[in-house]
């Protein structure tokens, strides 16, 4: 959408890219995010911002065989918890300087169209890709990637497969904790508020400028971080981090506590984990098979939806599905096309099926086969534009005012799940995107 030609410049965005045009924007970039139902699960309520809702994890089972004359079952209830939901803020920002924004009103300002239309869709896919991988490739607990090995005195650390550098970004502010912990502090300073300057996707080599007096040690763990001093001691001590899909459908191994109830207290708070003892294997049509017995033999519940990385559909085509391809018709020749489309790829059971969703932030070496009904996203502000007057402000200084200006993009809402045991994740699968054989 160009932004054409305003009289007050300072306006300009919200002309340009109201909440409605921003919301299609986000969804495009976000297919996990926009599958998601966002209705609060039934008989939740939302108080003081904090969304509460019931959760079963035993049925009553006032049952059993009775003879002539004997005691009738005695009446149980059910086994409920009460759930929390926190929503957080998503938030992104945009910069430009009085000079580019004297030249926002020209749409020959930036290629293809206009500098505001630049600035603005960059800012809005930023965005949209940090709230995606939140989402999808992280624990819950916040962290992107862990360090693979010890370091000392450096600028550098090479990131851990299966995360590597898949959700990070260059430019991206970051914090390192000791095993999820305290601060990494070893060296002359601590890693906070680091910004990465370059990374290596090969190699996953992360550069940043904290100077070469950090120290590292294996599986440290890094955050992305908002502003300095958010974090004190802890990775957790009131962080707001979002929940994740491999915190959400777990069991125990991420996330030991999920909306607010110890899966240790809690067992049946865990989900259906399909590993092979950290040995690869290839994924093959038994392992479905078998996942989607267990998930029904433990809850009832089927399989209607499967999310995966770009490596698991190449194994899943290669290995499940070679001689399954639907044939070619229409303008294609026939049998010359190759590939596949989405929604084409597909696993029956019993009573249903599911389509494997391809998403380029689940974590290497996983999928996960989920009941779709169990998840919801709560929604309290769409992602818009922060407004508190014009939507360009000066951007402050230590003498008063830069000759520049921010706006700034924000959205409050986070992801649930009323039935973890529901859902089941298979890991220890071969994964060439990231080198498996």
């Amino acid at each position: 959408m160009a932004a054409g030609n305003f009289d007050a410049i300072t306006n300009a965005l919200k002309v340009a890219y109201p909440a409605k045009a921003i919301e299609p924007m986000v969804n495009a970039d976000t297919p996990f995010r926009r599958k998601l139902n966002k209705s609060i699960p039934s008989g939740g309520r939302v108080g003081e911002g904090i969304v509460k809702f019931g959760g079963n994890i035993s049925p009553p089972q006032n049952l059993g065989n009775v003879g002539e004359n004997v005691d009738l079952p005695s009446p149980k209830d059910r086994t409920d918890v009460q759930f929390q939901l926190t929503p957080v803020t998503f938030t992104g920002s945009m910069g430009l300087g009085w000079i580019t924004r004297a030249a926002f009103n020209s749409g020959k300002s930036a290629f293809l169209g206009g500098e505001l239309r630049r600035r603005t869709e960059e800012a809005i896919a930023d965005l949209s890709k940090y709230i995606e991988s939140s989402y999808v490739g992280t624990t819950g607990s916040g962290w992107r990637c862990k360090v693979e090995s010890t370091a000392s005195n450096s600028t550098t650390f090479t990131a851990k497969q299966p995360e590597g550098v898949r959700l990070l970004r260059e430019n991206m502010k970051i914090s390192g904790r000791i095993n999820n912990g305290a601060t990494v502090s070893a060296g002359a300073q601590p890693l906070e508020f680091f910004t990465i300057t370059a990374l290596n996707q090969d190699t996953r080599l992360v550069t940043h400028d904290g100077g070469a007096t950090i120290d590292y040690t294996a599986d440290d763990t890094v955050h992305p971080v908002a502003y300095t001093g958010q974090v004190t001691t802890s990775s957790t001590d009131g962080y707001p981090y979002s929940n994740g899909l491999r915190g959400l459908v777990d069991d125990g191994t991420y996330l030991g506590t999920i909306h607010g109830l110890s899966r240790t207290t809690y067992p049946k708070l865990k989900s259906i984990v399909s590993s092979n003892g950290g040995s690869l294997r290839d994924l093959t049509e038994q392992i479905l098979i078998r996942a989607c017995h267990e998930s029904r033999n433990r809850t009832g519940k089927r399989v209607t939806d499967a999310w995966a990385g770009p490596g698991i559909v190449e194994k899943y085509i290669q290995f499940v599905a070679p001689d399954r391809r639907y044939t070619v018709s229409g303008n294609s020749t026939q049998g010359k096309a190759t590939g596949y489309e989405e929604g084409q790829l597909s696993h029956v059971h019993p009573g249903g099926g599911f389509m494997i969703n391809l998403s380029f932030d689940c974590i290497a070496r996983e999928m996960f086969l989920l009941n779709w009904d169990t998840f919801f996203h709560y929604v309290a502000q769409e992602v818009d534009w922060v407004d508190d007057g014009g939507m360009l402000k000066l951007v402050p200084g230590t003498g008063g005012y830069k000759s520049g200006f921010l706006a700034y993009l924000a959205s409050i809402e986070n992801i649930g799940c009323d039935m973890p045991l529901a859902n089941t994740v298979i890991r220890d699968l071969r994964d060439p995107s990231i080198g498996d054989a």
